[in-house]
């Protein structure tokens, strides 16, 4: 049942007061550019869209690359501020993706693959209003369903098709205070990755540091050692067969539960098909497939019939502090030696063996109160960026729940 003030439509539920129209009111003008050589070797005066310019919704005037200059004569379509760039080919997931240029460089041009739909002055239409709408669920679909192609691998989207996409009408004024209320959003949350962003190159500069000898913390003077990982610990190598435990609960250290915020799954042992480790006490996992990844868990008080997929190496020691280990092994030398020892038969198969892990040296204090006072240092950094990780969740789905009302109605900004 429709609730007064409301009306069933084509587009769904809207206010009575809102109309149905299609795209082609809202895009009187599209247009797309030229395909053109170039070469990032080479500087240009003039530079063309990539097609990763547009992506999530967000169009980045920085994914751009240079004309070669045999190309200058070619070159149609410059882009325009205030206008949306919209994939007409592309994959079957990425195709339709659009962005609002809020920002338009000088002598950038779009290439073939992309659309430009420019606003007019007089249009009754706010183009980022139009952009948050085309990019919910409900009408990233409809741009989406508008593609042809038989291949899997690319579809374009007929132009036609397009145009007659239903989309609600309202008056240009609430159009614009429902941009301007997630433009704020999306503000705030720009501003937050700057800030992320911004610590995060800290506490980069804090590892090259604190993590070489280079700057030493007050109090202390101890020398630092070079060690074989192996020689201050060892790993834990007991296997066990789940299936041998079907009706076993087990709490298992997955790289699917460390992607997923690092949550381990309680899974009955019916349901895991491959051997996993025993872990148990305080343990270091490192993922030994792919370490480009960089998954690197640290686990403390591990509850009874833990284990961790056999991809990680779970490694103990009593005479070094893991949490300094763990920052040690994030560091970019060590993961770009570990790739240079890595074998397979695809980047994405390549593993380090327990030995390369083992065998591996480390310059690290010989006072262990001097590796927990680093430790602690890069901990507290860690946990302020993971805050403010969290903090950047929480706002985008805010924004989500606000575009699900706002573009709807079920909230008006009257």
């Amino acid at each position: 049942m429709v609730k007064p003030g409301y009306k069933q439509s084509e587009v769904g539920i809207i206010p009575e007061d809102w109309g149905v129209t299609t795209l082609r009111a809202a895009f009187p003008k599209l247009e797309a550019g030229v395909s053109v050589n170039s070469d990032n070797m080479t500087s240009s005066q003039f530079h063309v869209l990539k097609t990763s310019a547009v992506h999530n919704g967000i169009f980045d005037p920085a994914e751009i690359k240079p004309v070669i200059k045999a190309d200058y004569s070619r070159l149609k379509c410059p882009l325009v501020q205030g206008s949306i760039i919209i994939s007409r080919m592309n994959t079957p997931t990425l195709v339709g993706e659009c962005g609002y240029v809020k920002n338009a460089p000088a002598d950038v041009y779009l290439p073939d693959r992309l659309w430009q739909i420019q606003n007019p002055k007089d249009s009754a239409y706010n183009f980022e209003w139009l952009n948050y709408l085309l990019n919910t669920k409900q009408y990233r679909d409809a741009v989406r369903a508008t593609a042809t192609g038989t291949s899997n691998s690319m579809k374009n989207i007929s132009k036609e098709r397009l145009m007659e996409v239903e989309i609600p009408w309202l008056s240009l004024d609430e159009q614009n205070r429902i941009s301007v209320a997630l433009s704020d959003i999306d503000a705030l949350i720009v501003n937050l990755e700057k800030l992320i962003a911004k610590k995060k190159a800290i506490k980069q500069g804090a590892m090259q540091e604190l993590l070489t000898g280079k700057r030493r913390l007050p109090g202390f003077e101890g020398e630092w050692v070079g060690i074989e990982i192996g020689q201050n610990g060892y790993l834990l190598r007991e296997s066990i067969n789940p299936q041998e435990h079907t009706s076993t609960l087990f709490c298992e250290y997955s790289m699917p539960a460390f992607d997923d915020r690092r949550i381990p799954v309680k899974t009955y042992g019916s349901d895991m098909h491959s051997n996993r480790t025993v872990i148990y006490g305080t343990v270091l996992l490192f993922n030994k497939l792919n370490v480009r990844q960089k998954r690197i868990w640290l686990v403390n008080a591990i509850e009874s019939n833990s284990v961790c997929s056999s991809e990680f190496l779970a490694y103990c020691s009593d005479t070094l502090d893991l949490r300094l280990m763990a920052q040690l092994l994030s560091t970019e030398k060590i993961t770009n030696d570990f790739i240079g020892m890595s074998t397979g038969t695809s980047n994405s198969q390549k593993r380090i063996t327990p030995n390369n892990f083992l065998e591996y040296s480390v310059y690290v204090p010989k006072d262990i109160n001097e590796q927990s006072a680093i430790a602690d240092i890069l901990g507290d950094m860690d946990s302020g960026i993971a805050a403010l990780e969290e903090k950047i969740s929480k706002v985008k789905l805010l924004k989500s729940g606000m575009m699900s009302e706002l573009l709807t109605g079920r909230i008006r900004l009257l």
